[in-house]
């Protein structure tokens, strides 16, 4: 790597022409139509196409085309001060890195300045520039516009139907709620039910043995008391 430690800054050279010989096309109809301006590799997404209908991202005006013809000016790379490139090597950890820090300082400067005259110069075509550039920038808007209404009720559209599911999923999860409580009282109280008659009839079969087995018992006893009498002279009643 050339080292750039005591050379002057390259020269700032004026933006080329943003506007481009024929009427630009917006945002929406550059990703419909699948291009590009010049040195734009990707559209940005209109949004028309996604899977729910909604944009992920409304682009800044200029848009890409508008905007992507740079003059391709290199930049010198950013220098390690800790490592610099030979010749400028460090010899030891004492040794001074003013050079690089400035080369990397100078880098931030120059970048900064190119940002904003692409800002500035792109900003003022819609306001100073040709009819075409004034056109193009209140067509963006009003697409954007009407792209951001459609994304909207396009959410609002799902949103609604996805608290329709809600609310029949919770409308659903209830029904199944009040039906496993009905079973599960119609199971106990079958159960409640079987436990009472059951029971009642081992207490009626008790009470009926105990009362079958105290007849027996008397018919026993009369008999005994009939043959062989304990009151042989029939003193006692």
């Amino acid at each position: 790597m050339t080292n750039h430690a005591h050379s002057p800054p390259p020269a700032m050279t004026s933006l080329p022409r943003i506007t481009p010989a024929a009427t630009p096309r917006s945002v929406s109809a550059t990703a419909a139509f699948g291009g590009g301006g010049p040195g734009c590799d990707t559209p940005r997404p209109s949004g028309r196409g996604s899977k729910n209908g909604a944009a992920t991202s409304y682009g800044p005006y200029p848009p890409p085309e508008l905007t992507s013809t740079w003059n391709h000016m290199k930049f010198p790379g950013r220098v390690n001060p800790l490592a610099p490139p030979p010749p400028m090597r460090r010899i030891n950890n004492s040794w001074e890195t003013t050079p690089q820090h400035w080369h990397n300082e100078k880098r931030r400067l120059m970048m900064q300045q190119r940002e904003h005259e692409r800002y500035h110069s792109a900003w003022a075509k819609p306001f100073y520039g040709p009819p075409a550039d004034k056109e193009a920038y209140r067509r963006h808007y009003r697409e954007v516009l009407k792209q951001q209404m459609s994304d909207r009720d396009v959410k609002l559209r799902t949103d609604f139907q996805t608290k329709v599911k809600e609310s029949e999923a919770a409308v659903e999860y209830d029904r199944q709620c009040k039906l496993k409580d009905f079973q599960d009282f119609v199971k106990k109280f079958t159960y409640l039910k079987n436990f009472r008659d059951e029971n009642k009839t081992f207490m009626e079969t008790a009470w009926a043995r105990d009362r079958h087995s105290k007849i027996m018992t008397d018919r026993y006893d009369r008999e005994v008391m009939r043959y062989n009498p304990i009151n042989w002279s029939g003193t006692l009643s």
